[in-house]
């Protein structure tokens, strides 16, 4: 389980299902993802349930810690290729939420690029992490 500070639990679904809207397409994989995340940052499926969209707003605000912010940003970027395609929407939210969580555009564009360039059957996660200790140098 990885474990995401219980605070900001709601904010992490709130930027997924954010991003799921910025195509106006919503696929069940995406869904199901949002439900992964959940259950692997400790939620139940009563508190799944029991998020309603004020709370979800209200509590969308960003960790402090490193640690957290980039794992939420792995989720957006994960997110991203659940359903098949990358789109320009989503590039676009992602870089957003990426800025306010901290992190340099051109480090979350790079990772975008690495994201679209891998297909569904293989993991970005080496390449990911190289790009990141490229702008953490």
């Amino acid at each position: 389980m990885i474990s995401i500070q219980e605070g900001y639990r709601a904010a992490v679904i709130y930027m997924l299902l954010k991003l799921m809207a910025a195509d106006g397409h919503r696929d069940k994989t995406e869904y199901i993802y949002i439900l992964k995340v959940a259950f692997e940052m400790g939620m139940t499926p009563d508190e799944i349930a029991s998020l309603s969209a004020e709370d979800l707003i209200s509590q969308a605000r960003f960790p402090d810690n490193e640690r957290d912010r980039m794992i939420i940003l792995y989720y957006l970027l994960f997110m991203m290729k659940t359903d098949g395609a990358v789109s320009p929407e989503e590039e676009v939210i992602v870089k957003e939420l990426g800025y306010h969580l901290g992190f340099r555009i051109e480090m979350v564009s790079d990772l975008i690029r690495i994201i679209k360039s891998y297909e569904q059957s293989t993991s970005p996660s080496d390449d990911l992490i190289d790009t990141i200790r490229t702008y953490l140098n």
